[in-house]
């Protein structure tokens, strides 16, 4: 069963803000990236606070993750597709976005195996999957 792992925010001051939420909640550093784009935990939890550079990428102010499987990612893809959901390739530079999709209402909802929710832990090292379009999508 899918598992909520990680929220994301656009930031005007990631580092700033991440300081805020240390300092308030006893939030604890994952990672920071020399951007600025700063992951927090709760231990159980992934906040990610994104530079404002993240919406040239994708126009969403924040989204979701769920942590599954590859083959839970895998055996939910016809009945995702069924909905009008498209699966689309995520980030390939380490981090934990392997597919994601928008709901009805054009959220975002990442889907990965691992998300990061203890301090330093490391980026990703698996192998990312290529999502293609279904073969009948294709011809």
């Amino acid at each position: 069963m899918a598992k909520f792992r990680h929220i994301a925010i656009v930031c005007e001051d990631p580092v700033k803000l991440s300081e805020w939420y240390m300092k308030a909640f006893g939030f604890e550093m994952v990672r920071r990236s020399e951007r600025g784009v700063t992951q927090l935990t709760d231990g159980d939890f992934n906040l990610t606070l994104l530079t404002r550079s993240f919406i040239e990428h994708d126009p969403v102010d924040w989204h979701f993750g769920l942590e599954m499987t590859m083959e839970e990612i895998e055996a939910l893809r016809p009945q995702l597709e069924a909905m009008g959901a498209e699966y689309r390739d995520g980030v390939r530079d380490g981090r934990s976005v392997e597919v994601f999709i928008k709901d009805p209402e054009g959220h975002r909802i990442d889907m990965a195996p691992f998300w990061p929710t203890e301090p330093g832990a490391g980026m990703r090292q698996d192998e990312y999957r290529k999502w293609e379009a279904p073969a009948a999508a294709r011809v």
